[in-house]
């Protein structure tokens, strides 16, 4: 049998012109792709902004559930609505949610449902406050935050950030987590956090037209919501009486079955940010995973 071998320098020249060919394979394949999310999205004044649903974690269990696995308000149809490269490879599955967002459009006491939590449902709510569940949105690609502020040892006061919001708390666990929850709260009761304040953080700069969407922070809060009349599952009936929402009212408690509903509040500040450094704070939040969302984005 006759075999044929190349000189060295031959076959250093084959090994390069196959690198070459993969490259130009690669930048063929590459040219035709587009990754959802590295392009910044601009939004008309009215225009609706997507809210979508991730999933609830929590640091003391390690558990992660989706969302809708908790007896919250559904849409009639649930969908998967997984755009992004980074969901797409950490296998979480992102869906649709009955929230309404538009540009600029600010809310105050929103209905979103009404709710009858049965035992069952009442007492899964209350295990996983007591697991500590954080609830975790998505807003143009962005990852809910909920902003806090801590005092350091030489008395300055430093903003941080936190991904996602507490599900609820329970009353009298942590004295200085409850105290700024609300006042009401009952030692060892489960509450809810069933009324939402979105601050949607956006930039506008003359090289492009429309808004950029720059901050999505979520301050949570829990209210036990009276309203005049009977009730009613078509929220369009309610008259809420427990209006404006605040620390000072009686919270939600799911210790037992009964009525939950849902509200939430939507506020448009304008910011300085620039849409290439809004996933900056992120960087320095306390979960790794944070660090591998942002680089896929």
């Amino acid at each position: 049998v006759h075999l044929h071998v190349h000189p060295p320098e031959t076959r250093r020249t084959m090994r390069a012109a196959q690198r070459a060919a993969w490259l130009l394979l690669l930048a063929e394949r590459a040219a035709g792709f587009y990754l959802p999310g590295v392009a910044p999205q601009e939004y008309a004044t009215g225009a609706k902004v997507d809210m979508k649903m991730n999933k609830l974690t929590s640091t003391k269990t390690q558990l992660p559930y989706e969302y809708y696995r908790m007896p919250y308000c559904q849409p009639p149809s649930i969908e998967n609505v997984a755009i992004n490269l980074g969901e797409v490879l950490r296998g979480d599955r992102i869906v649709n949610s009955l929230y309404e967002l538009r540009m600029g459009v600010d809310e105050t006491c929103k209905l979103l449902c009404r709710k009858e939590l049965s035992k069952d449902e009442a007492d899964l709510f209350a295990l996983r406050v007591a697991e500590e569940y954080r609830v975790h949105w998505i807003l143009d690609n962005l990852p809910a935050a909920t902003k806090m502020y801590r005092e350091m040892a030489d008395g300055k006061v430093v903003t941080m950030y936190d991904r996602g919001y507490a599900l609820g708390f329970v009353g009298g666990s942590d004295k200085a987590v409850a105290a700024v929850v609300n006042t009401h709260a009952r030692a060892g009761v489960p509450y809810v956090n069933n009324h939402l304040r979105f601050v949607v953080k956006f930039h506008k700069d003359e090289s492009f037209t429309g808004a950029r969407i720059v901050g999505f922070e979520v301050e949570p809060l829990s209210v036990k919501h009276a309203y005049k009349g009977e009730p009613s599952a078509d929220v369009a009936l309610l008259s809420l009486t427990t209006v404006p929402v605040g620390p000072d009212l009686p919270p939600q408690p799911v210790d037992v079955a009964g009525e939950v509903i849902f509200t939430y509040d939507v506020k448009w500040e304008h910011s300085e940010i620039r849409w290439a450094s809004r996933w900056d704070l992120y960087l320095y939040m306390g979960d790794d995973q944070v660090h591998w969302f942002s680089i896929i984005n």
